[in-house]
């Protein structure tokens, strides 16, 4: 179901931004854009709900406050999660590994209330 919805959503979608938007052939490599693609499809199941309930300005909140919001990360040619692909050349073609760069993360003390 997610992957029926991102294909005809992606195939509705004309332009991002004024340059060549960037685009990994092998999205689904980047744990990143997958989470993020999978919260803009339940996002929009929400919106959808939310028009039958009466809400006819929800699927414009979604795009505006959901969509435009993570397209702005995904598809940011200097920094977002394909900075590094080439839709020719392939995942991750500009690095010499072939794993995206992950935020290293560590545990707070147990201290330390969160």
């Amino acid at each position: 179901m997610f992957l029926d919805w991102l294909t005809r959503h992606l195939a509705t979608v004309e332009v991002v931004g004024t340059k060549p938007t960037p685009w990994c052939a092998q999205w689904w490599l980047h744990p990143e854009v997958v989470a993020r693609f999978k919260a803009l499809w339940q996002a929009s199941m929400q919106a959808d709900a939310s028009v039958m309930d009466g809400d006819a300005g929800a699927v414009s909140s979604w795009w505006i406050n959901h969509w435009d919001r993570h397209t702005a990360v995904i598809f940011d040619t200097g920094n977002g999660p394909f900075r590094n692909c080439d839709p020719d050349q392939g995942h991750l073609h500009r690095r010499k590994d072939t794993t995206a760069p992950i935020v290293p993360t560590s545990m707070p003390p147990d201290d330390v209330e969160l």
